[in-house]
């Protein structure tokens, strides 16, 4: 049971801190401010994220599982207006490698494209004489991704559908200081081939704090801070991992090379987990324009 449990929380966690680099999940500063209408961005990432501990039940599993996360993400955006609103239409298709080690057990590994992501956010609200925005997202989650249910929790995809719902909030303060909040709403179907077993998980909320600031004309920086908690987890009915309780920080500088392209180097560093790996990592983006 206990080997259930703790693999179980593995691939949530380390699917999530991997594909939620933007939206879903893990907004970067100033994700919600939106470009022109008209404007096309295609964004690329490259990860890497390394455990430093594994928990159940907010106790940290002594010699228990390491856990190794590489992922691409490929994610295409576009703007538009629609009704007088602004309108972002983007496609997320995210690549995993991820490494379970159990000690006394060979590595489990699995690499492959995971589940692909659908969404389009609404700017209900859009001044930019007061720098302020509020926007709502809807995505949707396709099990398109690579699974096996012998290996779920180092499966690419997760064989589930899921839809998030995400609002955000952005006020700028002054010449180039922004603070940003974010709520996020994710429900989840039902895996029926967890192992041979029925995976049910409850909602997930997650709330986001950003800030960030103009270092120079061409450079900001940026800290973000994430509360994640619900997200309970029955396979058969029985619980097998509780409700998040998770906290995390992130650190990020961006540059502005010119009009067409960016990057952004972003260090990841989870305070405290429930359940799974507490990782560590660093982040790269590079987003392009035109």
């Amino acid at each position: 049971m206990l080997k259930s449990r703790t693999l179980r929380s593995v691939a949530m966690v380390a699917a999530l801190s991997a594909t939620g680099m933007a939206h879903a999940g893990d907004p970067s500063a100033r994700d919600w401010i939106p470009a022109p209408p008209g404007t096309n961005l295609i964004a690329a990432y490259g990860l890497a994220l390394q455990s430093d501990g594994f928990y159940d039940r907010g106790k940290e599993l002594k010699g228990g599982p390491k856990v190794n996360v590489e992922g691409l993400v490929y994610r295409q955006m576009h703007f538009r207006e629609l009704f007088g609103m602004t309108v972002q239409y983007e496609l997320i298709v995210p690549a995993f490698r991820t490494t379970i080690g159990v000690p006394g057990m060979p590595d489990d590994r699995k690499t492959g494209i995971g589940d692909i992501q659908a969404g389009a956010a609404l700017w209900l609200y859009n001044n930019e004489q007061t720098k302020t925005w509020f926007a709502w997202e809807p995505f949707i989650t396709i099990p398109t991704g690579h699974y096996q249910g012998s290996h779920a929790d180092a499966s690419p995809g997760k064989h589930r559908w899921t839809t998030i719902q995400d609002f955000a909030v952005v006020q700028g303060i002054g010449e180039s200081t922004f603070l940003e909040g974010v709520a996020e709403f994710e429900f989840y179907g039902d895996n029926n081939n967890y192992y041979g077993d029925t995976l049910k998980k409850d909602t997930s909320i997650r709330l986001t704090a950003l800030a960030s600031t103009n270092l120079t004309p061409d450079t900001y920086v940026g800290v973000r801070y994430r509360y994640e908690t619900g997200g309970r987890e029955k396979v058969n009915g029985t619980e097998v991992v509780t409700a998040a309780n998770n906290h995390q920080l992130a650190f990020e500088v961006t540059h502005q090379i010119n009009d067409a392209n960016q990057v952004q180097l972003q260090y990841i560093h989870d305070l405290k987990v429930e359940n799974g790996p507490l990782f560590r990592g660093v982040q790269l983006r590079y987003v392009y324009a035109f």
